[in-house]
């Protein structure tokens, strides 16, 4: 799965995060209003196209969209830099509950092609935490559709490429996410998207199927999810195959299918909780391949 790598707060409306610390890219002029040489769209949106998409020109119609950002808004100050954000994934339909814009833009952008796009300050509307009432540019690239609840083909057995630790789990890596060095402590809280099948490829629970991702302290994990993500840094995507005896085999009283389990997950931050200025939001917690909370772990 490829999704956002992305540090702290959520904007647009909990379906984007975005940097706590976002680099500064140079702003693109003019940033309060279109040029005159801008195409205007029918709902009045205005774009000029960076990079023409490849023929055919496909544009996105589905559910899951794929694409890069590069945001600023008229104050000149950097939103979203791609580069750290890497490659979004995001839903359409849930992202059209605070940012209808933003679909427009995502979806009136053909497949390959790279678009810059003002947005006034109304259309931004209802927009994000702490945003300024100033119009938005927006650079675009739309990379595809994806399914991130699909079950790939391996999820049956580790492949013979798959990386084994002395535990039993086992991992791929999906994809670096070319974030800064470390990994989580133990003792941190991580947020993460994640998408779980069993072995007959049935979808049994994804962050992806609520409106933010999963936020929930690194302890409480089962096991083969603490060993997993300690093995990560800000931004990388793995494939888990846990073992029944590091999921839920051992855990009483839990729902969550016996046996092993396979998870695809994105690590979009990591820090420590009850810090003056945390790294995560306190109130991003969602349901997660918890432990049973009467002992906070699965042996």
């Amino acid at each position: 799965m490829l999704l956002s790598r992305l540090l702290a707060v959520l904007l647009f409306g909990l379906a984007l995060p975005v940097l706590a610390q976002v680099n500064p890219l140079p702003a693109p002029s003019p940033l309060d209003a279109p040029p005159k040489d801008a195409i205007e769209t029918a709902t009045g949106i205005h774009y000029k196209v960076l990079k023409p998409a490849p023929a055919p020109v496909v544009h996105p119609t589905g559910d899951f969209v794929e694409f890069s950002a590069n945001v600023w808004s008229a104050d000149g100050e950097t939103r979203i830099n791609g580069r750290q954000a890497g490659k979004i994934l995001v839903s359409m339909r849930r992202l059209a509950n605070d940012q209808p814009a933003m679909v427009r833009i995502v979806k009136s952008t053909p497949i390959g092609e790279t678009r810059r796009w003002w947005v006034d300050a109304e259309r931004m509307k209802p927009g994000y935490p702490g945003m300024p009432d100033l119009p938005h540019v927006f650079d675009i690239t739309v990379h595809g559709e994806k399914d991130p609840t699909r079950a790939p083909p391996d999820v049956a057995a580790p492949p013979e490429d798959a990386i084994r630790t002395a535990s039993g789990l086992a991992y791929k890596v999906i994809e670096r996410g070319n974030r800064a060095p470390g990994h989580p402590a133990a003792t941190d809280h991580v947020q993460v998207h994640y998408t779980g099948w069993t072995p007959a490829g049935q979808v049994f629970d994804s962050s992806l199927f609520k409106d933010r991702p999963a936020t929930f302290p690194l302890q409480a994990l089962i096991q083969g999810w603490r060993e997993g993500i300690l093995l990560m840094q800000r931004g990388d995507s793995f494939r888990f195959w846990i073992p029944g005896h590091l999921a839920y085999d051992n855990v009483p009283g839990n729902q969550a299918p016996k046996g092993m389990l396979v998870f695809d997950v994105t690590l979009l931050a990591f820090g420590p909780m009850g810090s003056a200025r945390p790294p995560l939001q306190a109130d991003g917690t969602e349901a997660a391949p918890a432990a049973d909370a009467g002992d906070g772990s699965a042996q």
